[in-house]
């Protein structure tokens, strides 16, 4: 009888250790889950949060030039530069932020990077052709 009873209280203890334990574990993968979530979210808000930013990518210039270049192109295009160089996003995150596909993504930020070139190109003759102009006034 005393070893039944024993057992028993063995059993018991053994018994409540395994549900702290299990309860331990559940606690930490609980703690871990909400960690990353916190995270990802933080990462998220602040992209979220970047938007006064992103609609003002072209105020990172210095040289006057390249901030009119940076100002004439679309602004879908000048956001998903930011979020790629500035921000440095990865696709995925950029996709999901501005509900586009990858490749619509992808077109984009090549079709801005090219608007950039062109602008530029353009205002440097512009630039040349008014110093020409004053060049000759003088003259």
């Amino acid at each position: 009888m005393k070893n039944s009873k024993k057992r028993k209280s063995n059993f018991t203890k053994d018994k409540k250790e395994l549900q702290s334990i299990i309860e331990t574990i559940i606690d930490t993968e609980a703690i871990i889950q909400m960690i990353a979530d916190n995270y990802y979210q933080k990462s998220m808000q602040d992209v979220e949060n970047a938007d006064v930013n992103i609609n003002h990518l072209e105020n990172i210039f210095t040289n006057e030039t390249y901030y009119l270049a940076m100002k004439i192109v679309p602004l879908l295009e000048r956001k998903i530069l930011y979020l790629s160089y500035i921000e440095n996003c990865r696709l995925n995150d950029i996709c999901r932020k501005l509900k586009l596909g990858k490749n619509e993504v992808i077109s984009l930020r090549n079709k801005g990077i090219n608007h950039f070139k062109h602008n530029l190109e353009i205002l440097y003759k512009s630039e040349k052709l008014k110093k020409d102009s004053k060049y000759e006034k003088k003259n």
